[in-house]
């Protein structure tokens, strides 16, 4: 929604209005049931679907994006998906939009569909239609199936630019990372807390994975997995190049009890997360131990000290490539 423009073409939020949208809409997105019987209650409900019929979060989407459709925003923007009909990851892309009309879908659809985390909330199916008419269905759910950091894909998607000699890019090559400024932004997790015991899964059978422990221990599994394979990759060719400092994980993997969970969405439990993450910022920068995948400090550089310091290399460069452009500015997302 940050790259969603309104009525006067400027985003719908802006950075410092999310902590309040979450606030304000997860209750009702993840509606807590505080009875005796609540616990009982949600197994139940989870055997037979989704734990949250994902209605409000649904309208929400739907007002506050209207008709607006992915070639509408206001920056370049990668959505990761997974068609579970074709079996297969389903990019939304600024830039294959422009190969592919007919991936030009409402970006209503698109929150809602990468939204989909299986468990949890429903699949989404809808159609787009291409210039000549043709149907086309999507069958989507989250998009952290395929990619749970989706970092990864949305440097896959620039340098495909950079190969197809996108006027939009100074030529240089498509594995030259070091001209990436990466910024990977994560959700919390519990690395550091033990989960599942070996013993323990070994008696599982499918109800097992998807209910022990008070969690969908299937879909930590696989979360876990893609998000941090992508993370030791990132940060290996990084440091393989030397160039590290251009590529910043922010990451909080201590995350313990109702903090580490998916949908636990009390007033006290989000506000204590809106806590988590402002300490996150007076943490020094971090990089994944490549031997034991824990995140581990390498600097003195605070996590916010590192962000005003890529701010400030990112407006540098803008304003020379304003300067050197030979049609003009260019956009501020490039």
């Amino acid at each position: 929604m940050l790259a969603a423009p309104n009525e006067q073409n400027r985003p719908l939020f802006s950075a410092k209005d999310i902590n309040d949208f979450y606030l304000e809409n997860c209750p009702k997105i993840f509606h807590q049931d505080g009875s005796p019987l609540a616990s009982a209650g949600k197994l139940i409900k989870s055997l037979r679907g989704p734990k949250y019929d994902g209605k409000f979060l649904h309208s929400i989407v739907k007002e506050k994006l209207g008709d607006k459709r992915l070639h509408q925003t206001m920056t370049n923007i990668v959505i990761p998906t997974f068609d579970i009909k074709r079996l297969q990851p389903t990019i939304f892309s600024s830039y294959q939009v422009k190969n592919d009309p007919s991936t030009d879908a409402l970006l209503s659809d698109i929150c809602i569909g990468t939204s989909a985390a299986p468990t949890y909330l429903p699949a989404h199916y809808f159609e787009t239609k291409d210039p000549s008419g043709k149907v086309r269905e999507f069958n989507l759910i989250d998009g952290g199936v395929a990619a749970n950091n989706p970092t990864l894909v949305a440097m896959s998607e620039v340098s495909k630019e950079i190969t197809r000699k996108n006027p939009d890019f100074f030529p240089t090559a498509p594995m030259d990372y070091g001209r990436f400024l990466v910024l990977s932004l994560g959700t919390g997790s519990a690395k550091c807390e033990e989960k599942y015991d070996a013993d323990e899964a070994a008696k599982w059978g499918v109800l097992g994975w998807l209910t022990s422990e008070n969690s969908t221990p299937l879909v930590d599994v696989f979360t876990e997995a893609s998000g941090d394979m992508i993370d030791l990759h990132i940060s290996t060719v990084f440091q393989a190049l030397h160039c590290e400092e251009n590529y910043i994980r922010i990451q909080d993997d201590t995350l313990t009890g109702t903090l580490s969970s998916v949908d636990i969405a009390t007033k006290e439990n989000l506000e204590n997360l809106v806590k988590v993450g402002e300490k996150l910022l007076k943490k020094p920068v971090s990089r994944v131990d490549l031997g034991t995948g824990i995140f581990t400090p390498v600097d003195k550089m605070t996590n916010e000290e590192a962000l005003i310091k890529m701010a400030k290399l990112l407006s540098r460069e803008k304003h020379l490539r304003d300067s050197r452009s030979p049609v003009g500015k260019v956009s501020t997302s490039k």
